[in-house]
């Protein structure tokens, strides 16, 4: 209900203070899609949320794969450490990177007590860069469990077979384990890119001004100009790229190798 409610108002017009004026109108639509402010700021966005969502498949691969099958009586304390680093808070964990990355951070103080440099690293923080390492800290353990869990499903004789009959390590890889855990791929791909590409809060924090998302555009349009339908229409279209890269991710599942 608050949803439809949202998408009825992104066809209204808006007077400004949260007032609305209601007559049906695609204006809001219109304006969204030819501002090229927005256009930037969509292409920061998802952006760094699809390189987010490729760094985190391609580091929790390896991780998943050594947990499954090269661990054996350590199997399930790595499990339960890689649940464990999500019981810490949302916000927690980017205050973390912010003391890690700040001008008087643990990697600027310790390049500055070693003479490596004399002024702090100004880029470390404020930046797409530090967004993206948070990211990648926040979502990759659901990578890591998503893939652990579709590798279960992996008998380990199957990879034997396949070395016995000549496969590389990387042909086992793209013939047997990726076809087999593709769903877990996708999944793990389309959960980042998603969240990543809409959150508010790490961009704020981290990002600065040159970090700034789509997701604050809409923010402001809410709060800061009292503009609802504009707001609820960039959400809207924003939802729509999901769907659309959803739909395209889901399309990767039809890959089973041979």
């Amino acid at each position: 209900l608050p949803g439809l409610n949202l998408f009825a108002q992104s066809f209204l017009s808006s007077r400004g203070y949260g007032l609305l004026e209601y007559q049906l109108t695609l204006e809001n639509y219109a304006r969204a899609l030819v501002n090229p402010t927005y256009h930037k700021l969509a292409i920061s966005s998802f952006g760094v949320g699809a390189i987010a969502a490729v760094a985190c498949v391609a580091l929790g691969y390896p991780v998943a794969f050594h947990i499954s099958f090269r661990m054996r009586r350590g199997r399930n304390l790595a499990l339960f450490l890689v649940v464990a680093s999500l019981f810490s808070s949302y916000l927690v964990r980017l205050y973390a990177w912010y003391t890690i990355l700040g001008s008087n951070g643990v990697i600027n103080s310790a390049l500055r007590r070693f003479g490596v440099i004399e002024e702090p690293l100004a880029f470390l923080l404020f930046s797409r860069w530090a967004v993206l390492v948070a990211f990648v800290n926040i979502f990759l353990p659901y990578a890591i469990l998503m893939l652990t869990s579709a590798m279960q499903n992996i008998p380990p004789d199957l990879l034997e077979n396949a070395r016995d009959l000549g496969a590389s390590p990387a042909r086992t890889f793209s013939a047997v384990v990726l076809p087999m855990t593709m769903t877990a791929a996708v999944g793990s791909a389309a959960y980042t890119f998603i969240l990543a590409s809409g959150d508010y809060i790490t961009p704020a924090l981290l990002g600065g001004t040159r970090g700034t998302g789509l997701a604050t555009a809409i923010a402001n349009q809410f709060l800061a100009l009292g503009d609802r339908p504009g707001g609820a229409a960039l959400s809207f279209l924003m939802l729509g790229v999901f769907l659309a890269t959803y739909l395209g991710l889901s399309r990767l599942e039809r890959f089973r190798g041979i």
